[in-house]
């Protein structure tokens, strides 16, 4: 992998909805473990039980974060997609281009043999941001392999 980037972008609406989800799933979980202590249910619910609770939370919370991983990134070595799990470098010679299909939230890395891989880090419901960084996306993807940037070279082939 290459230590300089020409281009790199995160979702901005993405990574808000994850961090208020997770923020709001810790606290439900902590006024959960505090009220059920209140009432008599039938069920004793001792220190260790409402710990449990706040943990299952923060877990619950962790997973909710995993989109804060996904990006893309342009330089030298290729193309690289951070998804929520896994990150994944394609070199110039297997990027075909870069299309974002109107009825898409997100563009499209064009493969060989007519294979696609979503951007998730490009999202349509970004609005302007995402224009702006699909602009700089392909300005950087120019640079390396200028016909890859055209999305009517990719289109037709």
């Amino acid at each position: 992998m290459s230590g300089a980037w020409d281009f790199e972008h995160r979702p901005r609406r993405l990574r808000q909805a994850a961090v208020v989800l997770a923020a709001l799933t810790v606290l439900v979980h902590v006024v959960w473990a505090i009220i059920l202590v209140r009432g008599d249910t039938g069920v004793t619910i001792g220190t260790a039980d409402q710990l449990a609770f706040v943990m299952v939370g923060f877990i619950f919370a962790g997973v909710f974060l995993l989109p804060l991983r996904i990006r893309v990134r342009v330089g030298e070595a290729g193309v690289e997609l951070s998804g929520p799990v896994r990150t994944r470098l394609w070199g110039w010679d297997d990027v075909v281009g870069v299309t974002f299909p109107r009825s898409s939230q997100w563009p499209r890395l064009e493969l060989p043999a007519y294979e696609h891989m979503g951007i998730l880090a490009i999202q349509a419901t970004d609005g302007q941001l995402a224009v702006e960084a699909m602009g700089g996306m392909r300005e950087a993807i120019r640079r390396h392999k200028p016909s890859a940037a055209e999305p009517e070279t990719v289109a037709d082939r």
